[in-house]
């Protein structure tokens, strides 16, 4: 099954009211084709997708050790985490170094050539983790927990000055240090592994 057929399935099964709304427009936004960053991971097209899917599927692996979270906040905070990102990225051609090559002169330079990226274009600066609970929220209820869930999931990458509110949240919600190790593992050991 695809990645985007197994964010629908596991989405559809969390019976909450606007669920039906909220995956109608994931459908119709840029959420499936969306890369995850410009050029730390998943910078690809389907990456948000990608990377949604395996924070899943590693926030799930880690709560049946903890026994901790229902089925539902797992699902909707993981594949949700980062739904502050659709409609956040466009293309635009940049030059970009490509190895070296010998010039006119016999000297070996850096090899320029054009190509199409991603770039940010974030037409709603809100700040990541609550953005993505804004989004959610306009379709659907979220648990204090899984706006924790979703809005700290970046943890200690956070700026500095965000450190004493994260302390205080996982002192409320330990569970923030799950989802957080999730999207790093997925980030830093899956990801960039598989980049495409």
């Amino acid at each position: 099954m695809d990645t985007k057929k197994r964010i629908l399935n596991l989405l559809s099964i969390v019976n909450r009211k606007g669920m039906e709304n909220l995956i109608y427009w994931l459908e119709s936004s840029d959420f499936f084709t969306a890369p995850a960053s410009t050029k730390y991971h998943n910078s690809y097209e389907g990456g948000l997708a990608d990377h949604s899917l395996v924070v899943y599927e590693l926030l799930k692996e880690k709560n049946k050790k903890y026994k901790i979270l229902n089925d539902d906040t797992v699902i909707v905070s993981a594949l949700l985490h980062d739904i502050c990102k659709v409609y956040h990225y466009t293309k635009e051609k940049k030059n970009v170094k490509k190895g070296t090559k010998i010039n006119n002169w016999g000297r070996e330079v850096a090899n320029w050539v054009e190509k199409e990226v991603y770039v940010v274009d974030d037409l709603s600066p809100l700040g990541h983790g609550e953005k993505s609970v804004i989004r959610i929220m306009d379709f659907m209820w979220l648990s204090d927990l899984e706006k924790a869930l979703i809005r700290w999931h970046m943890g200690f990458s956070e700026p500095r000055e965000n450190y004493r509110t994260l302390n205080a949240a996982l002192d409320l919600y330990p569970t923030i240090a799950l989802m957080h190790a999730a999207d790093l593992e997925a980030t830093y050991m899956v990801d960039r592994r598989g980049e495409k």
